[in-house]
């Protein structure tokens, strides 16, 4: 990456013009520039102006490469986050559909079987995602036997759908951000591309007229 920046002068040609003040011929020079840049390393280097945008142009394309990794990581966590509490709701309403389901229902004694989540139990896993506060251990169909302590079934369907809302929500707004990021990546890359095309018809140019 590109710690700063400096401008270097130096002198492309000198030519003559005739001065109307002075009724006389004066020397006028013509001058460019090499950008001195410093890379993060301590590395020197000297630059022309379309090196040097096509240098910003490739760090800045990387900053937004490392942008949509980190987004698209984070998206991926988002959705499997997402796929986990889908299998835990089908489980649960499945054993409350089930012939052989009595009440109450342990979370405790349910666990996740697959995915970085495995091995949690159910309670602990809804806990930590803020579906459920950490007294809570017992679903039941109808009534609360112990007010306080346990959970509706109802209730919990409905959090656990409210949980899920949220987290489509967030991969939505992160989608966004991940189009915007990766347009403005292929942005850079652009600029580049038509800066090696125009120096590439300039060369052609120069060797057609030589």
């Amino acid at each position: 990456m590109i710690n700063s920046i400096s401008a270097v002068p130096f002198d492309l040609a000198t030519y003559s013009v005739y001065d109307s003040a002075t009724q006389a011929d004066v020397s006028r020079t013509v001058q460019g520039n090499y950008y001195t840049v410093v890379m993060d390393t301590g590395e020197l280097r000297q630059l022309s102006i379309a090196e040097l945008v096509m240098v910003i142009c490739l760090a800045r394309a990387a900053e937004k490469e490392a942008a949509i990794i980190a987004l698209m990581e984070e998206m991926s966590s988002n959705t499997t986050l997402l796929e986990t509490l889908t299998d835990v709701e089908q489980a649960i309403i499945d054993d409350f559909n089930s012939a052989t389901h009595r009440d109450p229902y342990t979370l405790e004694n349910h666990y996740i079987t697959k995915g970085p989540y495995a091995g949690i139990n159910y309670r602990t896993f809804l806990q930590n995602q803020g579906v459920i506060d950490g007294s809570a251990r017992w679903v039941y169909l109808g009534g609360l036997p112990t007010p306080g302590q346990d959970i509706r079934y109802d209730d919990l369907i409905a959090d656990i759908e409210s949980k899920m809302d949220s987290l489509n929500s967030f991969s939505q707004q992160k989608m966004i951000e991940l189009q915007s990021e990766t347009n403005k990546r292929d942005q850079s890359y652009d600029m580049i591309t038509n800066i090696l095309k125009s120096l590439n018809t300039v060369q052609i140019g120069i060797a057609n007229n030589m």
